[in-house]
């Protein structure tokens, strides 16, 4: 069971009290993040970052657009 009521963590509840997440910031980070694995995975095999540092990265975009798409159901339902 949650432990914060139905949201997940204490991050999840704080953005439902503020109102969401910026989803525009979200995105934007998003976007930053994809040209920069794609910059890097443009170099030469033993100039690029480790796969397991672009695993971390890809992790981290997939959380953001998770965010962004749990604030978009919430403002539908709201409207």
């Amino acid at each position: 069971m949650a432990k914060y009521g139905k949201y997940r963590s204490m991050q999840e509840l704080l953005e439902a009290k503020q109102g969401g997440v910026m989803v525009n910031d979200m995105l934007e980070g998003v976007v930053e993040n994809i040209q920069k694995i794609r910059k890097e995975l443009k170099k030469p095999k033993s100039q690029r970052w480790s796969r397991w540092i672009i695993d971390n990265e890809l992790r981290h975009d997939l959380v953001s657009l998770n965010k962004v798409i749990k604030q978009l159901k919430r403002n539908a339902k709201l409207n």
